[in-house]
């Protein structure tokens, strides 16, 4: 199995032949025109015209379309997609597709454009717009941790968006998502610095910075805790595999 090094996006079309399957890598659909049939294990829609569907990794779907259509899909990789999220979504989930959302197929689109490698730019934008998916399934303390997991964040200050207090909050929110507050925090910003390890090449203090983070020894000590592994190492590792997938090495 090839592992994708990054958001794929293409323009496709589909065809009124029944294809049941699925993937380890998550996929958003927007439509361009007409309309397509899709159905998971507890959804049967037509995605037409006015809405958008993300469905995430591993989930077996069917599809198939006997009108004219198109579709911009994007590719998402496993990595890029946070566990938790994807156990609330597990049968996917369909949005409206609205004027931001119009902006950004316009955005996505006009990347097509270019012959060129566009990954980083789409990760970019996908960075950008990944909590529109995500932020139906959340609470509002958790929309909040993603809107500002970069920085300094209280668990006071996340009890008090809950209107719980602080002991009750740490037991709700385990029993929720598995796992702490302070381990759901470092997840998001090791899952941001693998994207920036990948995708960019900032140097690791600039990108424990980013990830919020005052000092790089203190991603490391995250990143390690969570992935075995240094950001150096994880780095060298990816580039060594995209070398060997390209016949360079």
């Amino acid at each position: 199995m090839i592992r994708m090094n990054g958001i794929l996006s293409e323009r496709r079309v589909y065809k009124d032949i029944v294809i049941t399957h699925s993937h380890d890598y998550g996929q958003l659909i927007l439509p361009i025109r007409g309309s397509m049939d899709i159905k998971t294990e507890h959804k049967n829609l037509e995605l037409d015209d006015q809405h958008l569907f993300f469905l995430p990794p591993s989930n077996t779907h069917t599809f198939k379309s006997d009108r004219p259509n198109e579709f911009l899909v994007l590719d998402i990789p496993d990595y890029k997609l946070n566990g938790n999220d994807m156990t609330t979504l597990q049968d996917g989930i369909e949005l409206f597709l609205d004027e931001k959302w119009n902006a950004i197929r316009f955005l996505i689109l006009n990347e097509l454009k270019d012959n060129c490698d566009n990954s980083e730019n789409l990760s970019k934008l996908y960075h950008y717009f990944s909590s529109f998916i995500f932020e139906k399934s959340m609470s509002s303390s958790i929309k909040y941790i993603h809107e500002h997991y970069n920085e300094n964040i209280n668990l006071q200050t996340l009890a008090g968006i809950e209107h719980y207090n602080l002991t009750y909050y740490s037991e709700w929110f385990k029993k929720n998502m598995n796992i702490s507050p302070t381990e759901y925090i470092q997840k998001l910003r090791v899952q941001r610095a693998k994207e920036l390890l990948r995708d960019t090449d900032l140097n690791l203090i600039q990108i424990a910075n980013e990830v919020g983070y005052n000092y790089n020894s203190s991603l490391t000590r995250v990143f390690k805790l969570h992935e075995k592994t240094t950001p150096l190492d994880y780095r060298m590792k990816i580039r060594r595999m995209n070398k060997k997938q390209l016949g360079l090495g």
